[in-house]
C-alpha cells in the first residue's frame, strides 16, 4: 500500500492544546495513534481507553490497550464507565464514552477518533434505512467543535483494508473486541452481512458511498444558505413567520425553513411526518381555524397570516390574582413576565390588584369619552387569542387601570405623570 499520512496530519491540527486519541486498541485506533506518534509535535499526546464494562473481558482488553500504547511510547489513561442498560445499548455506550472523553479535552485541545471510510459507509446505509434526509446523509463530519476544542477524524479517507495493510507493514498488533461481531447490533449486521455482499459486485461501493456523503454535505451547505434567505423573507417580530411567504415555496423549502427556525429559537425540530400533516392542515383549513401541533418542548400554531412558535406550556396558572403596592418589581405567574414601576418613590397604592384576563373587561383610554372592550383592542392589534388572558390587568377596586403597559386608563396615566413614575412590562409574549 502507499504509506500515506493522515488527513489532516497531526502538525496541521487546530488549536494548541493537548492531543487526545480515543484508543480502543482496535485496528483503526492503533493505526491512528501510531501515525500521530510518528509526527514530531510539541503538543502533549495522550491515549484514552474507555472500558464500558459490558462483558467479562473488558478489563483485560483495557490492560492490553494500555500496553499497546506504552509500546508506542504514549501514555494511556483508562476510563471505566457505567453504561445504562435500558434503551439502546449502542447509544448509551456512545453517550458514556464521549462524556468520559470530554473530561480530557483542555481549551484548544483536540480529540482524534479512528472513524474510517467503511464506518462512514455503514453509517450512511443505516441512516438511509431510517429515512434520513440531507443532514443525516451528509455522513460523519471530518471536524467539529467538541467541548473546549475540536473532534477530528483523520482516517475518514482510509478504507478498512488500507488500515489493515498499514498495520501489517509496520508490524503492529491490535485488539479484537468480540462485541463487534454481535449481529444483533444493526451496525455489525451492515458490516458483516451487507457490505461483504456489495463489495464483490460493486468493488467501489465504499468509495461511492463516501462520495455521495460529500455531495450531500455540499448540497446541505447550499440548502442552509437558501433556507437562511427564505427565513429572512418570512420572519416577523414576536417569533412569527409570514405564512403567505412560506406558502409560495415548495413543501421541502417550507419544511426546511420551519426546521431551521425551530433550531434558531432553541427547539428540537418537529418530526417530519407530523410537520407535513400540520402544513397540510394549514393549507386546507379555513382562515378562522387555529391549527396547532405540539412536540417535545414546543408548540406551533397558525393564526391569521402567521405561524407562531412558543415553548410548550400548560396554562395551570390561569386564572391568577395578586395584590401589589405599585412599587418595585412584581413577578407574575406562568409566562406573564414582570411588572416594574420605575421613577421616584410614591406613596404605596395598597388597593391595587393585578390579575389575568377576565370576560367583559372595559377600559377608558386617554382622549376617549367611552370605555373600550379589551377583547376588541387586542383583536385590532393582532394579539393571538391564546396569549390574551396572560396579559396582566391592573385594577383599583373594580376599575381597570391598565392592560400590560399598552393600554392605560386616562386617570392612571395622569396619576403616573404626576408622580413621575413609569410602568414597564417585561415579557416574552407577543407585543405589537
Amino acid at each position: 500500500m502507499r504509506d500515506r499520512g493522515l488527513d489532516p496530519s497531526a502538525q496541521f491540527l487546530p488549536g494548541a492544546g493537548p492531543v487526545v486519541v480515543a484508543f480502543s486498541g482496535g485496528s483503526d485506533s492503533v493505526c491512528l495513534l501510531h501515525q500521530v506518534r510518528s509526527v514530531r509535535t510539541r503538543r502533549p499526546l495522550l491515549a484514552v481507553h474507555i472500558d464500558h464494562d459490558l462483558d467479562r473481558g473488558s478489563a483485560e482488553r483495557a490492560d492490553k490497550a494500555f500496553g499497546l500504547a506504552a509500546n508506542m511510547g504514549v501514555s494511556c489513561k483508562i476510563e471505566r464507565v457505567k453504561v445504562r442498560r435500558s434503551g439502546s445499548l449502542e447509544a448509551n455506550a456512545r453517550h458514556a464514552r464521549y462524556a468520559a472523553l470530554r473530561r480530557h479535552i483542555q481549551p484548544g485541545g483536540v480529540l482524534l477518533t479512528g472513524h474510517h471510510a467503511d464506518d462512514l459507509a455503514e453509517t450512511m446505509i443505516l441512516r438511509l434505512l431510517r429515512g434520513a434526509g440531507l443532514g443525516g446523509l451528509s455522513g460523519i463530519p471530518r471536524q467539529r467543535v467538541f467541548h473546549d476544542g475540536w473532534l477530528i477524524r483523520p482516517l475518514l479517507s482510509w478504507s478498512r483494508a488500507e488500515i489493515l495493510d498499514y498495520l501489517k507493514s509496520h508490524d503492529l498488533d491490535w485488539i479484537s473486541d468480540p462485541a463487534n461481531d454481535l449481529l444483533a447490533m444493526d451496525r455489525n449486521f451492515i458490516r458483516h452481512e451487507v457490505l461483504p455482499l456489495l463489495k464483490p459486485r460493486f468493488p467501489g461501493a465504499v468509495r461511492a458511498i463516501n462520495r455521495s456523503a460529500q455531495l450531500n454535505h455540499a448540497a446541505r451547505e447550499s440548502l442552509k444558505t437558501m433556507t437562511a434567505a427564505d427565513l429572512g423573507r418570512a420572519r416577523r417580530s414576536g417569533q412569527r413567520l409570514h405564512w403567505p411567504t412560506l406558502a409560495a415555496f415548495d413543501w421541502f423549502r417550507r419544511s426546511e425553513a420551519i426546521r431551521s427556525w425551530c433550531l434558531e429559537l432553541g427547539h428540537v425540530p418537529p418530526p417530519g411526518p407530523r410537520l407535513e400533516e400540520f402544513l397540510r392542515q394549514v393549507e386546507v383549513g379555513a382562515g378562522d381555524r387555529v391549527p396547532e401541533m405540539e412536540w417535545a418542548t414546543a408548540r406551533l400554531r397558525r393564526w391569521r397570516d402567521c405561524l407562531w412558535l412558543e415553548h410548550r406550556q400548560h396554562d395551570e396558572s390561569l386564572p391568577w390574582s395578586l395584590r401589589w403596592d405599585g412599587q418595585g418589581t412584581l413577578t407574575l405567574p406562568g409566562r406573564s413576565g414582570q411588572l416594574i414601576m420605575t421613577g421616584p418613590a410614591a406613596s404605596a397604592r395598597s388597593d391595587l390588584r393585578v390579575c389575568s384576563g377576565q370576560p367583559g373587561e372595559k377600559i377608558r383610554l386617554p382622549g376617549h369619552s367611552i370605555h373600550r372592550r379589551v377583547k376588541d383592542l387586542m383583536l385590532e392589534l393582532g394579539i393571538p387569542p391564546w396569549q390574551r388572558a396572560h396579559w396582566p390587568r391592573i385594577y383599583q377596586g373594580e376599575k381597570l387601570l391598565a392592560v400590560g403597559q399598552l393600554w392605560l386608563d386616562a386617570h392612571f396615566v395622569q396619576d403616573l405623570r404626576n408622580s413621575g413614575q413609569t410602568l414597564d412590562w417585561r415579557t416574552r409574549l407577543f407585543r405589537p
